[in-house]
């Protein structure tokens, strides 16, 4: 992950324990881990949600499409 963060310097990234925080998981319908939601300006604008490991090519082809 800290390769996609120094990446991707103008995304906050914040990682959520989704055993330390079952509600918000529960709340955000995430039950694939590792799962990715981006947001801008409190909306959702994309979801990268699934059981399977992400490889950074995948989390990168994530990212790439998200609205400018």
């Amino acid at each position: 992950m800290p390769e996609i963060e120094a990446e991707y310097k103008d995304y906050e990234f914040v990682s959520v324990d989704r055993d330390d925080n079952i509600e918000v998981a529960q709340d955000m319908a995430v039950f694939g881990i590792p799962s990715f939601i981006a947001f801008d300006d409190g909306k959702e604008i994309g979801r990268f949600v699934n059981k399977d490991r992400k490889t950074k090519a995948e989390v990168e082809a994530f990212m790439n499409q998200l609205p400018a």
